[in-house]
Formats: structure tokens, sequence, C-alpha cells
């Protein structure tokens, strides 16, 4: 089975601790107790009816992720079943304990990352700092995340040797990051969205980023797939049109039957940028100009999907 098949049954939530406490205590003792070989006395440390515990559930499996956020504002006991791994189940997790924790209030976040996976939280703006240090027999490190929005009103961002990660906290900002990757686009722009989102996909900056890369290039090839084309607000949607008078470059397709239960939301520019959030009926997400790693993943996922769906019938009706 495909991932991208996998990912439609996967559900990302908040946990009940008292009620969901066995499949919890499941995925982390699989994980920390068994692989990794940690202590049953410091993996239940006695503190998870303090923290609010998110989970990714699967239809056919249960929980198989789960992560928890802590009033002191740590972030731990990140783990996810090793056959779901390399799918992105860990950045939902990760996504959604940040957005719990805005919701909470918290001004920051820290954790203590096992050094080989330093690079994961640096990319959702996670800083490290200090010396190594013993956790559980493990290498860690000390990262934060600073919640607070700058005086500037800008996204936070995080600067890498690679490229540069943005947390994305609402709709403004994400219209924004969209319209700056599709900028950079020099061939192709892959995008999936529920209904084009009116005020994203719409906008000025980002109909002049798609006119001067068509206009410019002349292999330029842009997809947009649509998982819910009956909620497209076709009056005000300027996307639409813009796509009828360059039809020869832009095409739209309806998400098929297979892939509905998806509940993601992203846009790829080439193979290397891109602007993701794992709830589509939410704001919060991120944007990275270079991470060739991620971009490839979802622009596979986003591949196999377009090569089963079809022309959307909403947007035939439109000579689209």
């Amino acid at each position: 089975m495909s991932s991208a098949a996998d990912l439609s049954g996967l559900t990302i939530r908040v946990a009940d601790w008292d009620g969901d406490q066995a499949g919890l205590r499941a995925v982390r003792t699989r994980v920390f107790v068994e692989e990794q070989a940690v202590s049953e006395e410091e993996e239940w440390d006695g503190l998870d009816p303090e923290c609010r515990h998110v989970v990714a559930e699967a239809t056919e499996e249960g929980i198989v992720g789960t992560g928890r956020l802590h009033p002191s504002g740590k972030v731990g006991r990140m783990a996810v079943l090793p056959h779901w791994r390399g799918r992105g189940v860990g950045a939902m997790l990760l996504l959604r304990l940040i957005e719990e924790a805005r919701a909470q209030g918290l001004e920051s976040l820290y954790l203590h990352a096992q050094v080989p996976v330093l690079g994961f939280y640096g990319r959702y703006g996670f800083v490290a700092e200090g010396e190594e240090f013993e956790e559980a027999g493990i290498p860690h490190r000390l990262m934060r995340l600073s919640l607070r929005p700058e005086k500037s009103t800008r996204p936070e961002t995080s600067a890498t040797a690679a490229g540069t990660r943005r947390v994305i906290s609402g709709k403004e900002e994400f219209a924004q990051a969209v319209a700056e990757v599709a900028a950079m686009a020099q061939r192709s722009l892959a995008i999936f969205t529920p209904d084009l989102e009116h005020g994203v996909y719409d906008t000025r900056p980002f109909l002049d980023a798609i006119k001067r890369l068509v206009l410019s290039r002349s292999h330029a090839r842009i997809r947009v797939l649509i998982s819910d084309p009956g909620r497209i607000q076709h009056s005000v949607n300027r996307f639409l049109y813009v796509g009828r008078r360059l039809s020869t470059f832009i095409e739209f397709r309806h998400l098929p039957e297979t892939f509905q239960g998806r509940g993601d939301a992203f846009m790829i520019a080439d193979r290397s940028a891109l602007v993701y959030r794992a709830r589509a009926e939410r704001w919060q997400g991120i944007a990275d100009t270079c991470e060739p790693r991620m971009a490839r993943r979802y622009l596979a996922e986003f591949d196999e999907m377009w090569q089963r769906s079809e022309n959307a019938a909403e947007l035939r009706e439109l000579g689209i």
C-alpha cells in the first residue's frame, strides 16, 4: 500500500490520557522501552496526567504515533511506530503540539532532542543550545522554539545552511508564504488544496508569480489537485480565470475517491521548496525555501494522487 493511501486513513488528534492510555503506552513501550532500551522507570515518569497528548491514529491499527506537551512548555515522548516512519507523521504530530502550545498561550517551547534527529526539529524552528548531555543512556541536546510574534509582525523564521524554515500561524502568513514560494519556481508547481482557498491562491502576489513563471518558461507546468471543487467560490476566485487564459500551462483536477480522507494541504515549487500544513481546516504550518527531501516526499504522493485523478466537472463547466 502506498504512503499516500495509508495517510488517507490517518487522523491527528488531541488524546484523552485516561481513555487513550493503553494505545499511548503500547506505542511508547515499543519505541522507547523495546527499541531504544529506555528503562520502564524512566519512561513512565509520572508526568503524563499533567500533559497534553496528541496522537496519530490509523483507521485499522489505532494509535501509531504520539507526543506530549507539559505545562512548562516541554515537548517530549515523540514516538512513531517503525512502519509509519518516513511519511511525515512525526511532522504532523509536532505541528499539532505547536498549535496546542499557541492555544495555551505559551511563549516558547523546549525539548531534549536525541542528537540524530536534531535536523528534524530544526526544520520546524527549534534551535539547539549548549553541549550534548546523556539522558536514558542516549545523547541529547536542548532545543528551544520561540512562539512570540515578532514586532514587525513577520512570521517567525529559522535560518539554516540550506534555506529558511518559517513556522506559520495564520491565513495571511500562509498566503504570503505561498506567493513567495511560487515566485521561486523555475519549472513547476504542484498544489494540493481543498477548494483553491480564497485569499490564498487568488492574491495578486501569487497570480503575478504564476504569470511570470508561465510567460518566462515555455516548459512550465502548474498542477492543481482539489479535494472539494464544489466549495470553490467561482465568482471571486481569480486563479480560475487565470487558469482559463493559460490552460496550456495550468491544469485543475479533482482528488480521486481513494484519497478523499486525506486532510493536509500543500504547495511544492520544483522539487525543493514547499508550503505545508497538516490540517487543511487550520492555518498552522510551515514553509521552507530549500527542503528537497521533504518536498520530494510530498511530490511523490502528489504524483500518485494526480495519476488517479480526473478533470473536475465543476471546473469543466467554466471551460477550465
